[in-house]
């Protein structure tokens, strides 16, 4: 995974995650991103990411030798995009062996490895300097915003589409 955020060098949103180490992981858990030291294996330290953002699971599908992994969106105010397919709260979708994940001004590239361990996998963390998007060019469809679709007086062509910032203070608020 390389992991990019515009403020990483001055919040230090990715300090709590040793980076550029394999983390050895039993094939039956899964492993949670997010805020919470608690219950998260990898925290974000960003007061605008859910106490728990996403989960990934390693698995098999029915049927096949091949192994894969599938990613959940577990907030419940934060989309989170693959590829530009938007995930809302509890969505889940296979991750092909390369993909951009995003949400809020959080971007991570995400690659798989074939491996031959079907007793565990690794997740390896890196930093990236310079956006992914404009780094890898990897495609990323366009959104619309929530105020309707642009005008051709106020558009201008964006190389990341905006996405919704994360506003989150509690997911158990009610």
């Amino acid at each position: 995974m390389k992991l990019y955020h515009p403020r990483q060098d001055d919040r230090r949103i990715f300090s709590a995650i040793e980076l550029c180490r394999k983390h050895e992981i039993r094939a039956e858990e899964v492993v949670s991103f997010g805020r919470d030291a608690n219950c998260c294996r990898f925290n974000l330290l960003h007061n605008r990411v859910s106490r728990v953002q996403f989960a990934l699971q390693f698995f098999k599908p029915f049927n096949s030798s091949a192994t894969s992994f599938e990613i959940k969106n577990l907030s419940k105010k934060t989309k989170l995009y693959v590829d530009g397919g938007e995930l809302s709260y509890l969505n889940k979708v296979n991750l092909p062996p390369k993909c951009m994940v995003r949400f809020g001004e959080f971007q991570i590239l995400m690659e798989t490895e074939v491996g031959e361990s079907e007793d565990k996998f690794a997740v390896y963390c890196e930093l990236s300097r310079v956006s992914l998007v404009q780094e890898t060019g990897h495609p990323v469809k366009q959104s619309i915003p929530e105020n309707g679709p642009l005008s051709e007086s106020n558009h201008q062509p964006l190389s990341v589409p905006p996405t919704p910032p994360p506003v989150e203070d509690d997911e158990n608020d009610v």
